[in-house]
């Protein structure tokens, strides 16, 4: 039973590695179509389009995971029907629930796959590509460091240390020099907020340095026009479901105690919580349909039904997310129902068909 159970997690792994690869060649392709209409803005060519879309693949491989799944499944299993395979397993006295625990198996070093590189690789090379797009788009952005971002406007130097949502930035440094090249006037704002086109800026802390000594001065808020807009800082910011586990647990702890709403960062989490069990389900999802299965099935007709099952799910997960945010429902049920209540309909499935 073991060299069975082997077998058939085995071929798992290696069909959904397969689905997977042709999904990201064939995302990835759709993905360079959608950059090269950026082509020719600023510095961002064609090479820096291919160089953007290499990097987000771990990304796009994290995201397909759970429609590879699918199709691996309904692969394997068409694959063990065409050679009568699956035959001699049910005839043999397994029921399907038993058929389900190497499959089980499989999915769960898929799993491990998936949250290395979602979890890892993912966002180490999104942040990468969002940085080197949004530099060479914008000359404006120069730097982004683990400080924050540096930006010049004419002969001013701008350090901005958090970017939050609903245009509003926190810890910001403006170091103005003359046309010498001189230090002339250091600003600092805890916080700022772009309304009517330009920046107020909150809690201000301004040294003038002069010829004759130096002045600082405090003011509760002040305007600051420059040519920075949220426009040009969004092309940085890194989308929540982009982030690490512990990238958004923070994050989300940073809001609360700032009493700003973090309902979108609460979705993406719990999003990567249920994933693996996502996974599990679009691997189960074929079990209670073997019975349907025939030697004369094409195996190309369940890899068609394997995939739009999982679109069908994926779409029905990010539907539930939005009507989650927009009836207020807690993230956590809206996030997790569709996934649970599948997981319950195979479930009842398999015990069921013992």
């Amino acid at each position: 039973m073991k060299i069975l159970d082997h077998y058939i997690a085995l071929t798992l792994i290696k069909t959904t590695l397969l689905a997977l690869f042709s999904l990201v060649i064939l995302f990835s392709f759709f993905s360079l179509v959608d950059q090269l209409d950026s082509t020719g803005k600023g510095n961002y060519g064609v090479w820096q389009a291919l160089y953007y879309v290499f990097l987000t693949i771990p990304r796009l491989s994290s995201e397909l995971f759970p429609i590879a799944a699918v199709i691996g499944s309904m692969t394997t299993l068409g694959m063990f029907a065409r050679h009568s395979e699956l035959a001699v397993i049910r005839t043999s006295g397994i029921s399907q629930l038993r058929f389900a625990w190497p499959l089980c198996k499989g999915a769960a070093i898929l799993i491990f796959i998936s949250l290395l590189v979602g979890e890892v690789l993912s966002p180490y090379t999104e942040e990468t590509a969002q940085h080197m797009r949004s530099v060479a788009l914008s000359e404006q952005i120069t730097l982004k460091t683990k400080y924050g971002f540096w930006t010049r406007d004419g002969q001013s130097f701008i350090n901005i240390r958090k970017i939050l949502p609903g245009d509003r930035v926190e810890g910001i440094y403006i170091y103005e020099f003359d046309d010498a090249d001189k230090l002339r006037t250091s600003t600092f704002a805890k916080r700022a907020e772009y309304k009517d086109e330009q920046w107020v800026l909150e809690d201000i802390r301004q040294t003038e340095i002069t010829d004759h000594g130096v002045n600082v001065r405090q003011m509760n808020f002040a305007t600051w026009e420059a040519l920075l807009n949220p426009d040009v800082i969004n092309l940085i910011i890194i989308k929540p479901q982009f982030l690490s586990f512990m990238g958004l647990y923070n994050y989300i702890s940073y809001l609360k105690v700032n009493g700003q709403s973090s309902v979108i960062y609460e979705q993406a989490l719990w999003l990567k919580i249920i994933n693996p069990f996502s996974i599990i389900v679009m691997v189960l999802i074929a079990v209670p349909l073997v019975k349907s299965y025939s030697r004369m099935t094409a195996v190309g007709q369940r890899v068609f039904l394997g995939c739009l099952i999982g679109i069908i799910f994926h779409i029905i997960n990010q539907i539930s997310g939005h009507l989650g945010v927009v009836y207020n429902l807690h993230p956590a049920l809206s996030v997790t129902l569709p996934t649970l209540l599948m997981l319950a309909v195979i479930g009842w499935l398999l015990h069921k068909s013992t």
